[in-house]
Protein backbone atom coordinates (compact mmCIF):
# COMPACT_ATOMS: atom_id res chain seq x y z
CA UNK A 1 0.00 0.00 0.00
CA UNK A 2 1.68 2.97 -0.60
CA UNK A 3 1.23 6.76 1.23
CA UNK A 4 -0.93 8.11 -1.07
CA UNK A 5 -3.61 5.41 -1.00
CA UNK A 6 -3.51 4.86 2.81
CA UNK A 7 -3.98 8.67 3.18
CA UNK A 8 -6.97 8.69 0.60
CA UNK A 9 -8.52 5.72 2.70
CA UNK A 10 -8.06 8.21 6.35
CA UNK A 11 -9.96 11.30 4.67
CA UNK A 12 -12.51 9.05 2.90
CA UNK A 13 -12.69 6.17 6.09
CA UNK A 14 -13.10 3.09 6.42
CA UNK A 15 -16.46 1.36 7.21
CA UNK A 16 -17.21 -0.07 10.82
CA UNK A 17 -19.64 -3.26 11.22
CA UNK A 18 -23.13 -2.50 13.13
CA UNK A 19 -24.36 -5.17 15.33
CA UNK A 20 -27.49 -5.90 16.70
CA UNK A 21 -28.63 -4.63 20.44
CA UNK A 22 -28.34 -8.02 21.34
CA UNK A 23 -24.54 -8.54 21.12
CA UNK A 24 -24.12 -4.84 22.67
CA UNK A 25 -26.30 -6.30 25.49
CA UNK A 26 -23.39 -9.11 25.49
CA UNK A 27 -20.75 -6.49 25.57
CA UNK A 28 -22.61 -4.77 28.54
CA UNK A 29 -22.81 -7.72 30.49
CA UNK A 30 -19.08 -8.48 30.41
CA UNK A 31 -17.94 -5.15 31.17
CA UNK A 32 -20.03 -5.54 34.46
CA UNK A 33 -18.30 -8.82 35.10
CA UNK A 34 -15.39 -7.56 34.87
CA UNK A 35 -15.64 -4.32 36.76
CA UNK A 36 -17.52 -6.15 39.43
CA UNK A 37 -14.61 -8.67 39.47
CA UNK A 38 -12.24 -6.10 39.66
CA UNK A 39 -13.90 -3.69 42.30
CA UNK A 40 -13.59 -7.39 44.74
CA UNK A 41 -10.40 -7.59 44.32
CA UNK A 42 -9.86 -3.76 45.27
CA UNK A 43 -12.47 -4.78 48.30
CA UNK A 44 -9.94 -8.00 49.18
CA UNK A 45 -6.82 -5.53 49.13
CA UNK A 46 -8.41 -2.76 51.35
CA UNK A 47 -9.09 -5.57 54.07
CA UNK A 48 -12.46 -6.09 53.01
CA UNK A 49 -13.00 -2.99 54.98
CA UNK A 50 -16.79 -1.77 54.29
CA UNK A 51 -17.95 1.59 53.05
CA UNK A 52 -15.85 2.30 50.14
CA UNK A 53 -17.75 -0.18 47.79
CA UNK A 54 -18.86 2.96 45.34
CA UNK A 55 -15.00 3.96 45.13
CA UNK A 56 -13.79 0.85 44.41
CA UNK A 57 -16.59 0.17 41.47
CA UNK A 58 -15.29 3.60 39.91
CA UNK A 59 -11.75 2.76 40.27
CA UNK A 60 -12.21 -0.32 38.53
CA UNK A 61 -14.09 0.99 36.17
CA UNK A 62 -11.55 3.90 35.66
CA UNK A 63 -9.31 1.08 35.03
CA UNK A 64 -10.92 -1.04 32.38
CA UNK A 65 -12.93 0.91 30.47
CA UNK A 66 -11.40 4.21 28.86
CA UNK A 67 -13.24 7.13 27.78
CA UNK A 68 -13.51 9.56 24.73
CA UNK A 69 -14.13 12.72 23.42
CA UNK A 70 -17.36 12.56 21.42
CA UNK A 71 -19.83 14.86 20.02
CA UNK A 72 -23.16 15.34 18.22
CA UNK A 73 -24.24 17.32 15.86
CA UNK A 74 -27.52 17.90 14.27
CA UNK A 75 -28.76 18.57 10.54
CA UNK A 76 -32.41 19.03 9.10
CA UNK A 77 -32.53 14.85 8.83
CA UNK A 78 -29.18 13.20 10.00
CA UNK A 79 -27.31 12.76 13.64
CA UNK A 80 -23.66 12.63 13.25
CA UNK A 81 -21.90 11.48 16.17
CA UNK A 82 -17.51 11.84 16.27
CA UNK A 83 -15.96 10.43 18.42
CA UNK A 84 -11.85 10.50 18.93
CA UNK A 85 -10.50 7.11 19.57
CA UNK A 86 -8.29 6.70 22.51
CA UNK A 87 -5.47 4.24 20.82
CA UNK A 88 -5.02 2.70 17.82
CA UNK A 89 -8.47 1.18 16.79
CA UNK A 90 -8.74 -0.36 13.75
CA UNK A 91 -12.36 -0.79 12.20
CA UNK A 92 -12.86 -4.66 13.00
CA UNK A 93 -12.31 -3.88 16.53
CA UNK A 94 -15.32 -1.38 16.74
CA UNK A 95 -18.88 -2.83 17.01
CA UNK A 96 -21.62 -0.17 16.81
CA UNK A 97 -25.42 -0.67 17.00
CA UNK A 98 -27.85 1.77 16.50
CA UNK A 99 -31.43 1.41 17.65
CA UNK A 100 -34.15 4.23 17.60
CA UNK A 101 -33.46 6.19 20.29
CA UNK A 102 -29.89 5.15 21.21
CA UNK A 103 -26.19 4.53 19.66
CA UNK A 104 -24.10 1.93 20.99
CA UNK A 105 -20.18 1.60 20.68
CA UNK A 106 -17.40 -0.54 22.05
CA UNK A 107 -13.76 -1.33 20.94
CA UNK A 108 -11.31 -3.45 22.31
CA UNK A 109 -7.60 -3.54 21.56
CA UNK A 110 -4.44 -5.04 23.11
CA UNK A 111 -2.15 -2.21 24.46
CA UNK A 112 1.90 -3.29 25.98
CA UNK A 113 1.98 -1.88 29.36
CA UNK A 114 5.35 -1.46 31.11
CA UNK A 115 5.87 -1.42 34.39
CA UNK A 116 8.92 -1.88 37.07
CA UNK A 117 8.97 -4.13 40.71
CA UNK A 118 12.66 -2.93 41.86
CA UNK A 119 15.18 -3.57 38.83
CA UNK A 120 12.89 -5.74 37.27
CA UNK A 121 10.93 -4.89 34.08
CA UNK A 122 7.72 -6.25 33.04
CA UNK A 123 5.80 -5.25 29.56
CA UNK A 124 2.59 -7.39 29.10
CA UNK A 125 -0.36 -6.73 26.78
CA UNK A 126 -3.62 -5.42 28.46
CA UNK A 127 -7.01 -5.05 27.24
CA UNK A 128 -8.03 -1.30 26.27
CA UNK A 129 -11.80 -1.12 26.24
CA UNK A 130 -14.22 1.57 25.46
CA UNK A 131 -17.88 1.23 25.69
CA UNK A 132 -20.40 4.38 25.44
CA UNK A 133 -24.59 4.16 25.44
CA UNK A 134 -25.39 8.06 23.74
CA UNK A 135 -29.29 7.97 24.12
CA UNK A 136 -30.61 10.46 21.22
CA UNK A 137 -33.24 13.08 21.33
CA UNK A 138 -35.41 11.66 18.72
CA UNK A 139 -35.84 8.64 16.58
CA UNK A 140 -33.39 7.82 13.85
CA UNK A 141 -33.68 4.87 11.26
CA UNK A 142 -31.24 2.39 12.55
CA UNK A 143 -31.36 0.37 8.75
CA UNK A 144 -29.64 3.46 7.12
CA UNK A 145 -27.38 4.37 9.68
CA UNK A 146 -23.33 3.65 8.86
CA UNK A 147 -20.13 3.96 10.89
CA UNK A 148 -17.26 4.79 9.28
CA UNK A 149 -13.09 5.44 11.18
CA UNK A 150 -11.54 8.08 9.86
CA UNK A 151 -8.00 7.78 11.12
CA UNK A 152 -8.52 8.29 15.18
CA UNK A 153 -12.46 9.69 14.25
CA UNK A 154 -15.27 7.54 14.66
CA UNK A 155 -18.08 8.93 12.63
CA UNK A 156 -21.97 7.86 12.95
CA UNK A 157 -24.09 9.00 10.51
CA UNK A 158 -28.14 8.48 11.44
CA UNK A 159 -30.65 9.46 9.29
CA UNK A 160 -33.47 10.77 11.40
CA UNK A 161 -36.81 8.41 11.33
CA UNK A 162 -39.57 9.84 9.12
CA UNK A 163 -42.48 11.31 10.92
CA UNK A 164 -45.67 9.14 9.40
CA UNK A 165 -49.65 10.06 9.99
CA UNK A 166 -48.82 13.65 10.58
CA UNK A 167 -51.29 16.21 9.52
CA UNK A 168 -50.06 19.10 7.55
CA UNK A 169 -52.53 21.54 7.08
Amino acid sequence: MTAHSAAQRIVAGTPVKLVSGGVMKDRMNEIHSLVARRAYELFEKRGRASGKDINDWLHAEHELVHSCCHDMKESADVFFFHAMMPGSFTPDQLEISVEPRRLIFYGETEVSVTSTNGKTIYNEPRARRIFRIQDLPVEVEPSKATATLKGDILEVMMPKATRTGTNTN
